[in-house]
């Protein structure tokens, strides 16, 4: 049986090295704008062929802006759920663990907002500003008297289905180029030794602390991760119109990478809402999943 001291160890080793696994994005080396090498191999990450790279950057500033602007939202959830911490007693938060392991996290996806932010204006070759993203109706969501763990739930349970998504195409990157000669390569390597303890925490909040939630608790859960879901999409429905304004067209006509993406998302989604406790999607794969992470990231697994 687990007890809440295993729980507070598990915490305490997934962040044990955390400062010898994670880079400043100052250390990143930022090329500037692709040059022709790295727009064929945007090309072949996002369509499969060459000869697609201005749709191929398309698709990477939409999808990365967006996942920068959840990102610094997920940063600022942390921060409220961390402050209720200093009034809670339950035993998971004894000592310093679950604090520090949610005070990196935070910290982390601040960073990680910058490197994206960052490297899209590159792809662009302009500013990426979303006038209105939408960030006080999603922090709102996150303000109320709701205990912190219902909050942690479901901040989780949103992240951890984008958080699989770009594992894969950190995978993907990782497949394709296993020398990392390209910066996308790198860029999503050094986003991926983070998001692997992200997950890690996803995981211990997944198995130990949703399975002791009441009725109650399990409800109000679904409904702020619900209402989380349908803020993101209308977000993405915003930043499609930003960047289709910018690029003028279509980056998802006969994108493998939007397809792939489409399929995923749903999967790792049924892994969040068909059962109880949530299960880690490597738990829901069928053959068929497999047989397309395979294609696309030759690997039949998300997380290891």
């Amino acid at each position: 049986m687990t007890t809440h001291a295993d729980t507070r160890a598990r915490l305490r080793d997934i962040y044990a090295e955390a400062h010898e696994q994670t880079l400043h994005p100052n250390a990143l080396g930022w090329p500037g704008p692709p040059d022709e090498r790295e727009l064929d191999f945007t090309s072949r990450v996002v369509f499969d062929r060459p000869g697609m790279a201005q749709a191929g950057c398309a698709y990477l500033v939409k999808e990365l802006a967006q996942l920068a602007e959840i990102e610094r939202h997920l940063s600022a959830v942390f921060r409220i759920i961390t402050s209720q911490l200093g009034a809670d007693t339950s035993p998971i938060s004894e000592g310093y663990d679950l604090h520090h392991a949610l005070n990196c996290f935070a910290a982390e996806e601040y960073l990680h907002a910058d490197f994206f932010y960052r490297y899209v204006r590159e792809l662009a070759g302009t500013d990426i500003k979303l006038a209105d993203s939408l960030f006080s109706e999603r922090l709102a969501l996150y303000q109320g008297d709701d205990s912190p763990y219902v909050k942690l739930a479901a901040m989780c349970m949103a992240a951890y289905i984008g958080e699989s998504v770009i594992t894969v195409f950190e995978k993907r990157t990782a497949h394709l180029d296993p020398k990392r000669e390209h910066f996308l390569t790198r860029l999503l390597w050094a986003h991926g030794m983070d998001e692997a303890r992200h997950v890690q925490v996803d995981h211990v909040v997944l198995e130990r602390i949703m399975p002791s939630f009441t009725q109650a608790e399990r409800q109000r859960a679904f409904e702020i991760f619900t209402a989380t879901e349908e803020l993101n999409l209308e977000l993405a429905g915003r930043f499609q119109g930003l960047v289709s304004g910018i690029f003028g067209l279509d980056h998802t006509l006969d994108n493998t990478a939007w397809d792939v993406q489409v399929r995923l998302a749903a999967v790792f989604r049924e892994a969040m809402t068909s059962t109880w406790p949530p299960s880690p999607v490597d738990e829901r794969l069928d053959d068929e999943t497999r047989k397309l992470l395979r294609e696309f990231a030759g690997t039949d697994r998300v997380h290891p």
